[in-house]
């Protein structure tokens, strides 16, 4: 018992020091500047609004809206240093129900811990305080409310994912994992049941995955609860194929090719794909069908695109789980293991402390666009206002703290300006021509930018020195620009 306290002990520290890190994700700052919107005027904005181009008038489909509200009440209540711990409890929730359902499915202490970890691993390059990570909570949940009725046969539990799907619809774009899910479980049933009673096949196949039928009926209906009904499973549909998002957004990019590869998320993901192939290869007979299946759909997912990796993680548990079962039990009885674990645990510690997380991030630091506290006390002068010409992932937060006042040129929400607008701004970064048009015809005061898309072009341009550009302000992160005629 004692052990098993210190390697209790010793995870929750591991878990800590991979989730308990600062912001780093520009995105927050968008979903709370909505969230705001939303909280004080009651309406959820139909319009990108913030831009001083016309894309203002570009259609928004704020499908995110509950998350973006949650986000805006964690900064007006939490305060912005306060936010690590709210990523961080999120992160224990997440861990939490990963060794739940772990050991709900392999009744084996060392293996849930084995595999929860892992998957906490594995999908740690994402934990961001962003709406995928409510996602990512909501398919644990789904899952073990299903492995619960499958285990019990209670319909109180298939009942108990309608709220989930309500909530996950209304929370983030992954919603239509949860019918994935009812549809894998409901497949699982009956091959099982077929197997099971060959004579009577078709009739003891539709009994077994009736109820997971149903459940997907209740949940898909309780999914058309939002602000967009139908249109929220278009829209989803859209997003997920959308070939512009794929060639130029980091984590749409497939993970196999591009700059994903050979970061540490990346090796990361390699070791728990090895994890999985070992696993499987010990007890792939205990695994049911319906978790081969998952396995399956939400691996290919994860080859195709890096952000799916984390919902491959999470989905991996089920089948991880139930493969260990055996084999767990088995290695549970050897004292080695058991006395090992807490020491190999101690090595995760010292590796995160010294290297940080997967995306390289500790509790005291993580590398972030995120504004310099010297930065927000220069543009929190209320003489400053216009429009601002900015890096794409500086205007999200450029929103969250100063609109109306100083109004970007875009924000995080690509697949709101779509591939015109994004490139035509990128092009001004290089292009005096274009660029100085683009100043005279929208009244531009300011250009935030990233220094390196700085230097790439606008440092060389002489007419913008002419016309009376000036540097006003710069940090190790960001240059400012700002108007200055000479009188």
């Amino acid at each position: 018992m004692y052990l098993r306290a210190v390697t209790t002990a010793a995870a929750i520290v591991v878990v800590v020091l991979l989730t308990f890190v600062p912001l780093s994700s520009n995105d927050f700052w968008l979903q709370a500047a909505v969230g705001r919107m939303i909280w004080t005027n009651g309406e959820i904005p139909r319009t990108a609004l913030f831009p001083f181009t016309e894309a203002a008038d570009f259609p928004f489909f704020a499908h995110e809206w509950l998350s973006s509200v949650v986000f805006f009440l964690l900064d007006e209540y939490l305060g912005y240093d306060s936010l690590l711990f709210a990523k961080g409890f999120l992160g224990l929730a997440l861990f939490g129900l990963a060794f739940r359902l772990s050991y709900r499915l392999s009744a084996n202490f060392t293996a849930s811990l084995v595999v929860s970890l892992a998957a906490m691993a594995a999908a740690n390059y994402r934990h961001f305080l962003r709406p995928e990570i409510f996602g990512l909570l909501f398919t644990l949940s789904v899952l073990s409310l299903m492995v619960e009725f499958r285990a019990t046969g209670k319909w109180r539990y298939l009942v108990a994912c309608a709220p989930v799907a309500l909530l996950w619809a209304n929370s983030h774009g992954s919603f239509p994992v949860a019918l994935v899910i009812a549809a894998s479980f409901c497949a699982g049933a009956a091959v099982e049941s077929i197997t099971a009673a060959p004579s009577t096949r078709l009739r003891a196949g539709a009994l077994a995955a009736m109820p997971y039928l149903l459940a997907l009926l209740l949940m898909g209906l309780a999914m058309l609860i939002n602000p967009y009904g139908l249109r929220l499973f278009q829209f989803a549909w859209e997003l997920q194929g959308s070939g512009f998002l794929r060639t130029h957004i980091y984590e749409w990019m497939p993970s196999l090719s591009g700059p994903f590869v050979g970061s540490r998320g990346f090796w990361v993901f390699m070791a728990f794909l090895a994890l999985v192939a070992a696993t499987l290869s010990a007890g792939w007979r205990s695994v049911p069908p319906g978790g081969a299946l998952l396995l399956l759909l939400f691996g290919s997912l994860a080859l195709q695109t890096q952000r799916h990796i984390a919902l491959f993680a999470m989905v991996s548990i089920y089948p991880l789980a139930a493969a260990m079962r055996a084999p767990g039990a088995k290695l549970e009885r050897l004292a080695l293991i058991r006395a090992s674990l807490p020491a190999l645990l101690v090595l995760c510690t010292a590796a995160l402390v010294r290297y940080g997380n997967v995306y390289g991030a500790y509790p005291y630091f993580s590398e972030s666009r995120n504004f310099s506290p010297l930065l927000i006390e220069y543009l929190d002068d209320p003489l400053r206002h216009g429009n601002v010409l900015n890096s794409y992932a500086l205007g999200a937060e450029l929103a969250y703290r100063y609109y109306p006042r100083l109004r970007p040129a875009i924000d995080s929400r690509v697949d709101v300006y779509g591939k015109e607008y994004f490139e035509r701004l990128a092009a001004l970064h290089t292009d005096e021509q274009a660029l100085r048009q683009f100043i005279e015809r929208y009244r531009v005061g300011y250009m935030l930018l990233l220094w390196p898309e700085f230097e790439a072009g606008m440092r060389g341009m002489q007419r913008l020195r002419e016309d009376g550009w000036r540097i006003a302000f710069a940090d190790h992160k960001v240059v400012l620009l700002a108007w200055q005629p000479a009188f």
